[in-house]
């Protein structure tokens, strides 16, 4: 009999439970699972966090310098004492993804403010072209387009400040690179490019009226997994003299050469570069044929300190019976990628004048992500 009323007790039991069964299971571990955990729900930002992606990268380079002559110093700069030559902001900043926008603005020691560059860049268009239009310095042998703080030297070479003053060539105006292989050279780069106005020196200086047609072709050759060579050649064309009335022409051959072996470029490289000018100058005395350039080269003595030494030779392009020549020392030592500073020794002769010794000390800093950068 207990046995029994046990059995129907259990029963009883089992069927008053079995119902609560299916909840506690759908509770636990029902179709919709168990509650996603706080690292797997969606994420919300604001769009604001995302802005600075587009800001350009923006780096500023500081050039002081200190100067003195011994004897006549009729050259184009002569300054003495201590000066600082200029403050550069470089901008750069891609504007979408088929071209780029580059800024470059001056600060002289007198706080004149000059647009050195402007220009904006169409990138990676078919064949190897690449166009810009703007401000810009040409392209014109091998550093025209450098910039004063990344120059090998503290000046540079006589033959451009008589060709073109203090002042590079270059201005408003269109260009285009072209970059192709062949089999004369590992590389080809041929650039064409268009100026509404010249620099003043050895073009007319007036915009709109008188423009200045450059080319130049680059060839590059590597010799072998340390060494390379370039060598190139450039023109340029326009008028001179009152309303553009003569023409002039000028050209010029480059050569670099780089040595840097694999493993030890930190400590041991070697440069040598020259180029050689021709200008042929329309006058109202006739033409004027002139020369000039210069050879440098420099070595690395250590993973910080370099030595450089240059020899000039020029022609005045206006009265090329006036010869100016010259050889320079320099030793650079660099601080940092982001600081170097500079001593170079000259002594400049000239046969329509005495000769004259200068010495030249520089400090030269950027703050940024190009640092020193040739252009």
């Amino acid at each position: 009999m207990r046995s029994v009323c046990g059995r129907t007790v259990a029963l009883l039991g089992w069927l008053l439970l079995m119902p609560l069964a299916p909840i506690q299971a759908a509770g636990s571990n029902g179709p919709e699972g168990p509650p996603p955990k706080a690292q797997d729900r969606p994420q919300f930002r604001g769009g604001q966090r995302q802005m600075s992606m587009l800001n350009p990268e923006i780096s500023v380079t500081g050039d002081f310098l200190g100067a003195w002559h011994r004897g006549a110093s009729g050259d184009l700069r002569s300054e003495q004492g201590f000066f600082l030559r200029a403050v550069e902001l470089n901008i750069v900043a891609p504007l979408d993804p088929f071209t780029r926008g580059r800024f470059f603005l001056e600060v002289d020691g007198d706080g004149t403010f000059i647009v050195d560059e402007a220009y904006m860049e169409w990138l990676g268009l078919p064949g190897g072209l690449t166009m810009k239009t703007g401000i810009f310095r040409a392209q014109f042998g091998q550093l025209n387009r450098w910039h004063e703080h990344a120059l090998p030297q503290i000046d540079r070479p006589l033959v451009l400040d008589h060709y073109f003053g203090e002042d590079p060539l270059g201005g408003p105006g269109v260009g285009g690179n072209w970059m192709f292989l062949s089999p004369l050279a590992h590389v080809h780069e041929f650039t064409l490019e268009y100026f509404s106005q010249g620099e003043g020196t050895s073009f007319v200086g007036e915009p709109g009226r008188h423009g200045v047609t450059g080319a130049r072709l680059l060839n590059y050759y590597d010799l072998s997994m340390s060494t390379y060579v370039e060598m190139g050649v450039s023109a340029a064309d326009g008028r001179i003299g009152p309303d553009g009335a003569f023409r002039n022409t000028l050209t010029a051959m480059d050569l670099n050469f780089k040595w840097a072996p694999p493993g030890r470029a930190g400590y041991r490289t070697v440069e040598a570069r020259a180029e050689l000018f021709s200008g042929r100058r329309d006058s109202p005395t006739g033409l004027l044929r002139s020369l000039g350039g210069y050879a440098y080269m420099q070595g690395k003595l250590g993973a910080r300190w370099w030595v450089g030494v240059r020899a000039d030779h020029v022609q005045d392009p206006v009265a090329p019976d006036d010869k100016t020549w010259a050889t320079a020392l320099d030793f650079t030592f660099w601080q940092s990628e982001f600081v170097f500073y500079r001593l170079q020794v000259a002594n400049i002769g000239r046969n329509f004048d005495t000769d004259y010794h200068r010495l030249m000390l520089q400090a030269c800093w950027s703050m940024g992500p190009h640092k020193h950068e040739a252009y």
